[in-house]
């Protein structure tokens, strides 16, 4: 071998090594492996905020009533063909498709992680016979859902939504309580200006003439359609109307669905309007919203900021589904819900600038003696057991030191266990001022809350 060249193994571990001109072997780290396209992570400094949108969510689910319900991950093809439609896009063209274990009865089966939640939640109300239960049921479900789409600004193939459905109640109240439950939910996140765009798309009376109407408008202008356009126009005429690229002229002229409601369609819609207006909720009707899922009826809206209305820049949505239980081997049975993007809401907020969100002071507990770990322990218990938010220093090194890691971490206070344990006290200091006094142990949650 030349003395210019090197050349190089892989150990056991699948590290490769490279011989340099010496003869000696280095080590050289693989490629690296990064997260996978349209999927991110929540990084620590993201968290609190992560954790206040979870929580206000968890919160107005149990002031609204709602019981929780979680379905799997992941379902048969065959549950979200039928009940959100075979030519939805969510079907056709996102879906992320899963196998079984190479040789197993599942490997045959087509699964695929859910795209959506509210397919999910109808197959567990068939499934477990819970028409039975005094009724509505009311359940939400927060957790991570699917689709293969392309990634953008607030729009990620692995996305949270907090999501809540109402089964068996067929009244517009249920409509008007659910939008809002959302505007709640945006007001308390902080997201300003949040206006619901609102439709009623009629129901299996009074959807086919809105249906033929459609057809022939569109078929009168089929050279001005997209490709995917006149695809829709043959299996699902409503869907053209969720075309993003659909000429805004030939959108705008387009029948509309409210001019072809049945009468109970009409009255239903009617009265929604209504109590909208009674509540001084901020509504606008959009002819355009027909949502690109088939299961929906009646009423549908969409959440947007005000002057922020594209099509990426939904914050949440829903609407009726009326039959969708009966499609899926259930009794007729009437549903209603809507889905929030946690991701969306986030950056809503980022972009009208709310203050990120704060985490509880830190407290910190260090000690001069390296062998006082199990002091630092107790002491960090008996504050947590008060609630409070504790880390306790573990290393040796010298209390200036570990004062001063507590301070880069951003801890406020600096609990030192010293001599003064012996009489059932410590000394609490300040991190920010550098005050620092001597508290008895049982006080001592109750004088840093005092502060």
């Amino acid at each position: 071998m030349s003395r210019g060249r090197s050349s190089g193994s892989v150990t056991a571990r699948g590290y490769r090594t490279r011989q340099d001109a010496g003869g000696r072997y280095t080590p050289r780290m693989p490629p690296r492996i990064t997260a996978p396209r349209g999927a991110r992570d929540l990084l620590p400094e993201q968290g609190e905020a992560w954790t206040r949108l979870e929580a206000i969510a968890r919160d107005l689910s149990r002031r609204y009533a709602f019981d929780r319900l979680d379905t799997p991950l992941f379902e048969r093809v065959e549950l979200f063909a039928r009940g959100l439609g075979e030519t939805s896009d969510a079907v056709e063209k996102e879906m992320f498709r899963v196998s079984g274990a190479a040789g197993s009865e599942e490997e045959r089966a087509e699964w695929a992680l859910r795209p959506e939640p509210t397919a999910g939640i109808v197959r567990a109300f068939v499934e477990h016979g819970m028409h039975v239960r005094p009724g509505p049921l009311r359940v939400w479900m927060l957790g991570p859902m699917f689709r293969y789409d392309r990634p953008q600004a607030g729009r990620y193939r692995q996305f949270t939504q907090w999501d809540v459905e109402v089964l068996g109640d067929p009244g517009p109240m249920v409509d008007v309580e659910l939008v809002e439950l959302a505007h709640r939910f945006y007001a308390l996140a902080g997201v300003r200006g949040v206006v619901a765009h609102l439709n009623s798309i009629g129901d299996a009376e009074c959807r086919p003439r809105f249906r033929r109407a459609l057809l022939d408008y569109f078929g009168s202008h089929e050279d001005r359609l997209t490709d995917d356009s006149r695809r829709r126009l043959r299996v699902n005429p409503l869907r053209v109307l969720d075309d993003r690229d659909l000429d805004a002229d030939l959108a705008a002229n387009a029948p509309r669905s409210l001019d072809h409601l049945c009468h109970a369609c009409r009255e239903h819609f009617s009265t929604v309007r209504s109590l909208l207006d009674a509540m001084g909720l901020a509504y606008r009707l959009d002819h355009r919203l027909v949502r690109g899922l088939d299961y929906y009826t009646r009423t549908t809206f969409e959440f947007f900021v005000a002057g922020r209305e594209g099509q990426q820049q939904a914050l949440g949505g829903g609407g009726r589904y009326d039959g969708l239980v009966e499609l899926l081997g259930g009794r007729p049975t009437p549903g209603i819900g809507f889905g929030i993007g946690l991701d969306r809401v986030l950056l809503a907020g980022e972009e009208q600038g709310i203050p990120p969100a704060v985490s509880d002071p830190l407290i910190v507990v260090v000690s001069a003696d390296p062998g006082a770990m199990v002091d630092r322990l107790r002491v960090a218990s008996v504050l947590r057991e008060a609630g409070l938010r504790v880390r306790p220093d573990g290393s040796t090194r010298r209390l200036g030191k570990q004062l001063e890691s507590a301070s880069k971490v951003g801890a406020h206070w600096a609990v030192i266990v010293g001599d003064e344990l012996q009489r059932d006290a410590v000394v609490l200091r300040d991190l920010s001022t550098g005050h620092q006094e001597e508290v008895e142990l049982a006080g001592l949650a109750e004088a840093i809350g005092s502060r």
